[in-house]
């Protein structure tokens, strides 16, 4: 359908990646598989509203259950869908998904697994491996909009998550607040150089156990070559991709942890992409 409206309209010209010419980039999905939302994000490489007026309408009119409609502004020549600025085009500039007992809000450019129903077991792998007793500080790494931190927040004493995206922080704030969560704190942070740097507050206290679920790449040189001065008795890292994380395992293997236990999770199936979940200890 999308595509019929594009063609009939001669404006709506997509996107050339080598070339930068071009109007559409992407038409992104979010799917609330609990709550039944929908989000459509529109990425164009730059800002015309009323360029993409015919396509709004057509995907409103044919598709009424959409509850959310954004446009995210990408002028960057980098072919992603995270844009400098957004505009609100229809309801709500977030979703709502459940997990567990929790609610949490989604917006545009936030990270959130997307098979909510093997996310529950992921995060059921990640309570099991830390081993909590209800006293622990624990640090949630790349955070996104907190719902592993909020997911255990309930079994330990405090939570920080850290986050450099900072509608995703926005997010994790207002998911604490719904869900009446009262002891999880969220940092905006450059894990790169955050905590290297010494940019942590010094009135957090050390983590009894430390949390990892970064992005494909894995973590940061170094990022891997500073988690061992947090002296945390556990640490949980939680990948997408295993090639990156024994690279990652191998640093912490050489600074004193040991490999406790490891546990996939089919989060996509009939493909080859499984998250893991491994415990470190010394």
């Amino acid at each position: 359908m999308a595509r019929d409206v594009c063609l009939a309209h001669p404006d709506l010209k997509p996107y050339d990646p080598k070339t930068h010419i071009g109007f559409l980039r992407f038409l992104m999905l979010r799917f609330g598989v609990n709550t039944n939302q929908i989000m459509v994000n529109l990425v164009t490489a730059y800002d015309d509203i009323n360029k993409l007026s015919p396509l709004i309408d057509a995907l409103l009119e044919q598709v009424p259950e959409i509850t959310s409609m954004v446009n995210n502004v990408n002028t960057r020549k980098a072919d992603v869908a995270f844009g400098e600025f957004e505009t609100l085009v229809f309801g709500d500039p977030f979703i709502q998904e459940t997990i567990g007992d929790l609610t949490f809000e989604i917006s545009a450019n936030s990270f959130f697994q997307t098979n909510t129903t093997q996310g529950k077991h992921l995060y059921d792998e990640v309570v099991k491996a830390a081993g909590l007793t209800g006293s622990e500080i624990v640090f949630d790494l790349y955070c996104g909009t907190g719902t592993i931190g909020l997911y255990l927040a309930n079994q330990v004493k405090e939570v920080y998550g850290f986050e450099i995206i900072r509608s995703a922080l926005e997010d994790a704030e207002k998911n604490a607040q719904r869900n009446k969560i009262t002891n999880a704190i969220f940092l905006k942070a450059n894990l790169d150089t955050f905590f290297k740097s010494g940019q942590l507050p010094r009135r957090i206290p050390k983590p009894d156990v430390v949390i990892i679920d970064p992005p494909r790449a894995g973590m940061h040189p170094d990022m891997t070559n500073y988690l061992h001065k947090f002296k945390a008795k556990k640490i949980v890292y939680v990948s997408c991709n295993p090639t990156t994380q024994a690279r990652d395992a191998k640093v912490l293997a050489e600074k004193g942890y040991e490999i406790k236990s490891a546990t996939m999770v089919d989060m996509f199936p009939h493909t080859p992409h499984i998250e893991t979940v491994m415990l470190f200890s010394k």
